[in-house]
């Protein structure tokens, strides 16, 4: 990083350059020392983690609230969510967007499940059957 950027940064901002070269991620400034297959192997790895960052949340809310009456299937599903997701970030990294097919397949059987259960887990709450 120093070798690459260091001479500009003590430019702009009259220090040396520290860590890592943070605020960028590695497909803008940085980017253009990266060789094209480097940075699309690069950019595809990163596109898969944010894919999981936009999923996670809607997905963690899913499993919580199904798993108040439907506990072991919750826990299956989210299981499931995981090893869907490992699936989709190795084929994403290593075969670009058609590598994810079969992990895509696995998150999204296992999200709609989590759904329906949420949704019939929510409907048993709001008429108040016991857990």
């Amino acid at each position: 990083m120093k070798d690459n950027f260091g001479q500009e940064h003590r430019e702009a901002f009259g220090e040396e350059l520290k860590g890592e070269g943070y605020p960028d991620m590695g497909g803008g400034r940085y980017s253009a020392k990266l060789s094209y297959k480097d940075w699309y192997n690069f950019s595809s790895a990163q596109r898969a983690h944010y894919n999981f960052l936009e999923w996670i949340a809607s997905t963690m809310v899913f499993l919580l609230i199904a798993g108040i009456y439907f506990p072991i299937p919750s826990a299956a599903l989210g299981l499931a969510v995981f090893i869907g997701r490992l699936i989709y970030a190795i084929g994403y990294t290593v075969g670009g967007p058609q590598g994810r097919l079969i992990g895509v397949i696995i998150n999204d059987l296992a999200i709609i499940g989590s759904f329906v259960l949420s949704f019939i887990s929510s409907v048993y709450w709001i008429v108040g059957k016991e857990i």
